[in-house]
């Protein structure tokens, strides 16, 4: 959790006063006011010993703060211990103590008596903190279920953990396969000084998305998003263009506070963030969660009226392009007086958040609450248990929709270094849902590669992707939602798949599905078009492939066309000429009758100016005729039979369509 959850932190009241002391104390002390606990920590350790007797418990104190924070309970109990020693008088020592207790890996008898004698001599000193009976609930969940696992399998995952700090995970596209996160790590390219709170480098906002090989390499965010400040934190509306996100502000060793910003989408990249004002500067306002309907905003604030030290409290629109309201705290039953963080919103019902107030397993745990459909309080809350929660930090949990997986940080034992990101998913079969399948010419059967694919499902999620050079694509399908596909590229006629639906299935499935692209670049033919001998009125059975061609031009809004229509050789060239034009217009008039824009099609009959050239497909159905012939007078009147020439007249006779721009702007 680091840099961003302690940036937070140091905005809290401290507990202990700086002391008047000069020198290497005063510098020390200004270090820790301004919430550089690591390099405080490194400096109080080495004057410690050589302060007077009456000032050391003060600082060991301060030493087991800057590790409390940090999240190093190892060390902060060490120090606590030293306070203790030197006569430290604020009896909250005894239950940061205890708290940094429950935080150990292996617990001992000497552990076991040390915790009790610290928690007991706290409620003594101050009976009327109910932190104190909260550390010994936490103790009794420990002892009467810490050995019972519930069914999640925990992993921790190698493609996104380093030896820095990753954490706060955030889904960026409805397909679950891109994924934001925070992290530490030096790569991002603004920022090289080495921050005073922990010795690492400040947060960036990272990217990795899921191929068939694994997780991609993280990448800094494209765009303006990551600064020379602290970054994380973030969260989406539905359509992934736009982000709420995190910044804290430090400059000349002051926090300037952490407030939300948001971002828009343009292209591929990050557009200049603009600030959510909900408090003033110098105060906390973090950790951003949109609700699914994009009209509460929750997040965490150490602002005045709420319960503890950081509560999450939430904001309000009526729409989404409508201002936020006046914040309102969550209340007794999430807030307690220590501290709430990085809340997140499953659905429209179940809020998830992390908390070091309530009986956990040490540190932060992650816990649960039902949101009461009639008047929006909270319900009881709800621990996740092992091995979700650990003795360590667990916290910034997401879940893959509604399915029993997601992903969550922790800095438990046995990770890359720092905090982490951990997989979790129910350990039973998981059902998925892919469609894959591919793309191809109608007539040559050719695979097309660079063709997107559209998917829209009823859930609302739309996914876009483009097929790789042998046309093959793949998407991972949602449960209980409905699915059509839409593949484009230039020079064809976008094509619709069939609908494809997960609802109601109990097992995993795989959809295929081939989608044949028509090209445009020649002439094509509209089969079934008949018109009275002579005349250019259409006849009814002309309807179903009219009404395909209004499909095509509804499907492919920026095409222009020429209805071409074709006579055969009988009869005089003005005739033909006048009949074919004559014919073509029907068919002009009957699809802006349909409510096709006239100014996208034109009508032009050739008469029989153009007769038909055989190609495969005519080949192979009579064969008498080859490839390449051209059927022209000269050579219908080479045949000898009266019904092949008849077949070549009939042949001739054809409506077609030729895309001769698609560049129309609808509405321009």
């Amino acid at each position: 959790m680091r840099f961003l959850r302690y940036n937070i932190l140091l905005l809290l009241p401290l507990l202990v006063a700086s002391c008047n002391v000069s020198g290497r104390l005063k510098k020390a002390n200004e270090a820790y006011e301004a919430g550089g606990y690591y390099k405080a920590a490194r400096m109080y350790r080495n004057i410690a010993a050589k302060v007077d007797r009456e000032k050391r418990g003060d600082i060991y104190f301060k030493i087991a703060e800057a590790y409390r924070i940090t999240g190093n309970p190892t060390q902060a109990i060490t120090a606590y211990n030293n306070a203790i020693r030197y006569k430290y008088t604020d009896p909250v020592v005894y239950l940061y103590s205890a708290q940094m207790l429950l935080m150990k890996d292996d617990w001992k008898k000497a552990d076991v008596e040390e915790f009790e004698k610290q928690i007991i001599t706290y409620c003594q000193l101050a009976p009327d903190d109910p932190r104190g009976k909260v550390v010994e609930d936490s103790y009794k969940l420990i002892e009467e279920t810490g050995k019972s696992l519930t069914k999640y399998k925990v992993e921790n995952i190698n493609g996104f953990n380093t030896r820095y700090h990753e954490y706060s995970p955030a889904y960026a596209s409805s397909d679950y396969e891109t994924i934001y996160f925070t992290s530490s790590r030096p790569e991002g390219e603004k920022k090289r000084k080495v921050y005073d709170v922990t010795g690492q480098k400040p947060t960036d906002i990272f990217v990795t998305s899921l191929s068939k090989t694994g997780w991609t390499k993280p990448a800094s965010l494209e765009g303006d998003v990551n600064d020379v400040y602290e970054e994380g934190s973030c969260t989406f509306d539905k359509s992934y263009t736009t982000m709420y996100f995190t910044q804290c502000r430090n400059e000349n060793h002051e926090s300037l506070g952490c407030g939300i910003y948001m971002s828009k989408l343009r292209s591929d990249a990050w557009g200049e963030p603009e600030q959510i004002l909900i408090v003033h500067d110098s105060l906390v306002v973090a950790h951003p969660a949109l609700s699914n309907d994009e009209l509460t905003l929750y997040f965490i604030s150490n602002m005045p009226g709420g319960v503890g030290g950081l509560d999450i409290w939430k904001i309000t629109r009526s729409s989404d392009e409508g201002m936020w309201g006046e914040p309102v705290n969550l209340g007794t039953v999430i807030n307690t007086r220590d501290n709430e963080m990085f809340p997140y919103m499953r659905g429209d019902s179940v809020l998830y958040f992390s908390s070091n107030g309530h009986p956990g397993f040490g540190g932060l745990d992650i816990f649960k609450s039902k949101v009461d459909s009639i008047d929006g309080s909270f319900k009881k809350i709800i621990n996740l248990g092992k091995p979700i929660n650990s003795n360590a930090d667990d916290f910034s949990i997401i879940f893959e929709g509604e399915n029993e997986r997601g992903y969550f940080a922790s800095r438990r034992k046995g990770g890359k270094g720092g905090d982490d990101i951990y997989s979790f998913a129910l350990d039973i079969p998981v059902i998925e849902y892919f469609l894959t399948g591919s793309v191809r010419d109608a007539k040559t059967n050719t695979r097309l590669g660079n063709a997107e694919i559209k998917l829209t499902g009823s859930n609302g999620a739309t996914l876009k992707k483009k097929t790789e050079s042998n046309g093959i694509f793949e998407f991972r399908l949602s449960t209980n939602t409905d699915y059509i596909a839409v593949v484009t590229r230039d020079g064809y006629f976008a094509q619709k798949s069939k609908r494809i639906s997960t609802k109601g299935l109990k097992e995993s499935k795989t959809f295929t599905d081939t989608l044949y692209m028509i090209s445009f670049e020649k002439p094509i033919e509209i089969p079934n078009i008949f018109f009275e001998f002579g005349k250019a009125d259409l006849s009814p059975e002309s309807t179903t492939s009219l009404d395909q061609l209004i499909t095509i031009m509804n499907d492919n809004p920026n095409i222009v066309i020429e209805l071409r229509a074709h006579t055969d050789s009988r009869g005089t060239d003005e005739v033909n000429m006048n009949l074919s034009q004559r014919r073509a217009q029907s068919i002009v008039d009957y699809l802006v009758m349909n409510g096709i824009e006239e100014i996208r099609m034109e009508a032009r009959g050739y008469g029989k100016s153009d007769p038909r050239a055989v190609d495969q497909e005519i080949a192979a159905k009579y064969p008498f005729l080859k490839v390449g012939n051209r059927l022209d007078d000269s050579f219908i009147n080479s045949l000898k039979d009266e019904e092949q020439k008849e077949i070549c007249h009939a042949l001739n006779r054809r409506t077609e369509m030729q895309v001769i721009s698609d560049q129309y702007k609808p509405y321009e």
